[in-house]
């Protein structure tokens, strides 16, 4: 079943459900420990700060939202705002569909809504040893009609692949 079968939503995540982005941050962070080699708290969770997860919430500029599948919980991103040399950039920092929803076109969708419906410059930051998301922003690019993908380098971040996106016009 591919997206175009499904109605995909986006929703703000609104004040009183930082918890359950904090729970599905447990999630993001536990489908990267494979590759990053994070290991788990003594308290069963993933280091992640639920306050400043919590920010993207409520700060200005930020944004934090729900993906949703015909009504199910599908994943979320987050946004905030960021600079690229001197470049003023959104950063589309964060990105996790569940596992049940990948290769049905979702991820395709969101950013096609996301990135391509916007007329600002966007950072996209994946890390290097993240095969999996690496490939998909690699088809990402080559599906979706931006007016262009840059390669970004930025040595403070060397383990991160980034890249400056530009919706077409």
């Amino acid at each position: 079943m591919h997206a175009t079968d499904k109605i995909i939503a986006l929703r703000a995540i609104a004040p009183g459900e930082e918890a359950a982005l904090a729970r599905l941050f447990q999630l993001y962070c536990y489908d990267n420990a494979a590759w990053s080699g994070e290991a788990l708290l003594a308290d069963g969770r993933y280091d992640v700060c639920d306050a400043g997860l919590a920010s993207y919430v409520h700060a200005a500029g930020h944004t934090a939202s729900w993906i949703e599948v015909d009504g199910e919980l599908a994943g979320f991103f987050v946004t905030e705002p960021g600079m690229a040399g001197g470049l003023p950039v959104q950063e589309f920092s964060d990105f996790f569909i569940l596992k049940q929803y990948r290769r049905r076109g979702v991820a395709l969708e969101v950013v096609r809504r996301v990135l391509l419906d916007s007329g600002q410059t966007w950072l996209v930051a994946m890390f290097r040893a993240d095969a999996a998301a690496c490939a998909f922003w690699q088809q990402a690019f080559a599906r979706l009609p931006f007016a262009s993908v840059e390669a970004y380098d930025d040595a403070d971040l060397p383990q991160f692949q980034l890249y400056l996106l530009k919706p077409a016009a």
